[in-house]
This record gives C-alpha cells, sequence and structure tokens, in this order.
C-alpha cells in the first residue's frame, strides 16, 4: 500500500508537470480571442517559463508578443533560445524565423532578409519557405522561381499560398491566380492578405464590383500586428479601385 501511495504521487506530479504548461496555454489563448491582452500575455509568459522552460512554449509566446505589436521584447525573447547553447540547431529554425519577422517590423528589413537567406542555405522548412518569400517580394519583384519552389514544397501552408498568388498576379498569369485564391477563400475565410490579393487580382481583370466585394470581406477577417496588409493598403486600393 506504501508503494501505491508514492507511485500515485508520483504521477500527480507528472501529470502537473505536463499539463500545468498546456493548461495555462489554452487559458491564455482564449483570454487572446476576447481581446484581454494583459492576461493573455501574462499567462503565455507563465505558461513559457514554468518547470524551467519550455521551448515551444517560448516560441509561442514570442509570436503572441508580435500579435500585439511588442516586436523588441518578442526579439528579446526569441534570442534566449537561439543563444542557448543547450538547444539543438534544428530546434531553432522557428525562433530564427520568426526574429527575422520581428527584425521586419522594427523597420530592419535587409537583416531579416540576409538572415533568412543564410538560414535557408541549411534549413528548407514551410515556415522558412514562406518568410523568406515574403521578404523577397518585397521588393516588387514576383520571385515566381523561388515561390514554386516553395509550392512544390508545401502547397497547403497559408504563406506559401499568398506568395505564389502574389506571384502569379506580378507575371500576369491571372488563370492560375484565380485558383490559387479561390483555395485561399475557401480555406482561410479570416485571412487579410488572401482577400486583399484576390481583390488586387480582379481589378488586374478589370473586375472593379469583384474587386470591391473581396476588398469588403477584409473587414470582417482577424487581424493582428503581424498581418501584412496594413488598413492604409486596404483604403489606396480602394482609391485605384474606385478612379480604375
Amino acid at each position: 500500500m506504501h508503494i501505491f501511495y508514492i507511485v500515485l504521487i508520483a504521477l500527480m506530479i507528472f501529470a502537473i508537470f505536463k499539463l500545468t504548461p498546456a493548461i495555462l496555454k489554452i487559458v491564455a489563448v482564449r483570454a487572446l480571442m476576447d481581446g484581454n491582452k494583459d492576461k493573455a500575455l501574462s499567462l503565455y509568459k507563465t505558461a513559457s517559463q514554468i518547470f524551467g522552460g519550455n521551448n515551444q512554449y517560448k516560441t509561442e509566446y514570442a509570436l503572441v508578443l508580435m500579435r500585439v505589436g511588442e516586436f523588441k521584447q518578442a526579439e528579446t525573447v526569441l534570442n534566449s533560445i537561439i543563444l542557448d547553447r543547450k538547444i539543438p540547431q534544428k530546434d531553432k529554425i522557428n525562433a530564427k524565423t520568426y526574429r527575422a519577422m520581428a527584425y521586419h517590423k522594427q523597420g530592419r528589413t535587409d537583416e531579416a532578409k540576409e538572415t533568412m537567406e543564410e538560414l535557408f542555405e541549411t534549413a528548407k522548412t514551410t515556415v522558412v519557405y514562406g518568410m523568406l518569400g515574403y521578404l523577397k517580394q518585397l521588393s516588387g519583384d514576383a520571385e515566381l522561381d523561388f515561390c514554386k519552389e516553395a509550392y512544390d514544397y508545401n502547397s497547403d501552408d497559408r504563406d506559401i499560398c499568398d506568395n505564389m498568388l502574389v506571384a502569379y498576379i506580378r507575371t500576369g498569369d491571372f488563370e492560375n491566380a484565380d485558383k490559387i485564391a479561390e483555395g485561399l477563400r475557401e480555406k482561410y475565410p479570416q485571412f487579410v492578405e488572401g482577400f486583399y490579393h484576390s481583390a488586387i487580382l480582379e481589378l488586374k481583370k478589370g473586375n472593379r464590383q469583384k474587386a470591391t466585394e473581396f476588398l469588403d470581406k477584409t473587414a470582417d477577417c482577424r487581424r493582428s500586428m503581424l498581418t501584412t496588409v496594413s488598413e492604409e493598403d486596404i483604403e489606396n486600393l480602394r482609391k485605384e479601385i474606385k478612379n480604375a
């Protein structure tokens, strides 16, 4: 009986160790969805630090920080993962990728692109393809070959598909752009970029009414500080449609 209680206590301690961070994360996500930013950040921070810290939760905490616009603080959290010699390099890929977005959002886009190009030499993953494709296209180029390579790697990823859509629009391949745009709107009805780029596509095709309809849909989408299309971008496109 004595051994039974010891085993029971050990199992309870193990359950607390494993479940507490996950429970805190769930509550944090709900708080974020309810608009309670401070509560969400506090809970996520605790989940990432409790019992010595968890790299996955630290990375997710940094993402939440970026969603609410705390890019410098997110960079600090991500650096704590990247600079930790005990963590294998393969486990630092996402942290380095998200840090590049933090760089970009702080106006350090060249540094972000350079970091991602260096990372791409050794790590070709979905998040790396998506981020680097986005950074490459900021120049205004289509980057068609790179986007096709990324799409071949993972044609189900939202960001890779959005980059592919932009590439097709910029190269005038409206038929393939239509297919990508339709898939994005169906799979990700809260994705601002999907509807924004759909509106651009329809304007390019001369369909002003449909372009306006898609642009109006962006008002119903979920927006955060990580959204790459600003309200100003949307208003400028609305004026362009009106004057077309």
